[in-house]
């Protein structure tokens, strides 16, 4: 079964420098985006798209995109800043016309806040994005929903806050593992098993041309061979017996 497209969409704020490590919003919001999009197609065989890193976040550009490539979700990362380098804690913005944005935005902020060694103290991390700059609302909320694609704009963490800055930077991988398993949830989708590869590699192989047979295993005994048989049949391979 196909689940549907995510489009993900990295800060483009390189002025917005971080509290510790000499780094700044945008570079390591596109790399936990790049670990991300790795992760969402490896792990979970989630088709997903990693913005055009050149278009802006106006009307034509990302959320543009994101619709001419048939995204069902846009989700813009971020990190952030204010509360005089005290504020901890993910935020999500969401947009309120849609219910599926506004529950995406949370199982995000759960996973994020999960792993982060440094509790919240978020009274709200669930936000209104279209509340922002007298109703018009934030780009990234406003502009996938009018193309119908379910939109959410996640803060990460606080950068200004040095631990938290500190941390993100060690930690770019297990955010994006985050990231991954609240999308995985939300759409409910499992993690594939060693089994699951198996079969997509033996299914994608079928399609093409020519086959190459492999010996897989040698025994003494019969049982163990008609065993190891009945498995690979299992997994889709037409394996069979023979005797020396």
């Amino acid at each position: 079964m196909r689940h549907p497209k995510v489009y993900l969409s990295p800060s483009k704020q390189p002025h917005n420098s971080y509290a510790s490590g000499n780094t700044n919003e945008e570079k390591e919001m596109v790399e936990v985006s790049r670990l991300l999009k790795g992760i969402l197609e490896k792990d979970y065989g989630i088709d997903t798209v990693l913005a055009d890193l050149s278009l802006d976040i106006g009307r034509n550009g990302r959320p543009k995109e994101a619709k001419d490539k048939g995204c069902s979700i846009y989700l813009a990362i971020h990190s952030n800043a204010g509360g005089a380098g005290k504020a901890k804690g993910a935020v999500a913005l969401f947009h309120p016309g849609s219910k599926d944005s506004k529950s995406l935005g949370k199982i995000l902020v759960e996973e994020l806040n999960g792993i982060c060694p440094y509790g919240s103290n978020r009274s709200e991390p669930l936000v209104d994005g279209m509340k922002a700059f007298q109703g018009k609302g934030f780009g990234e909320i406003r502009t996938p929903y009018e193309y119908g694609i379910t939109p959410v704009l996640m803060e990460t963490n606080f950068h200004d806050h040095v631990d938290i800055a500190k941390w993100m930077t060690g930690n770019k991988e297990a955010i994006a593992k985050s990231y991954g398993r609240a999308l995985a949830k939300f759409l409910q989708v499992e993690k594939k098993t060693g089994n699951n590869q198996i079969k997509e590699s033996v299914s994608q192989a079928a399609d093409e041309s020519p086959l190459y047979r492999v010996q897989v295993g040698a025994f003494r005994k019969i049982e163990n061979a008609e065993e190891l048989k009945a498995r690979l049949w299992s997994l889709g391979y037409d394996g069979f017996i023979s005797f020396r």
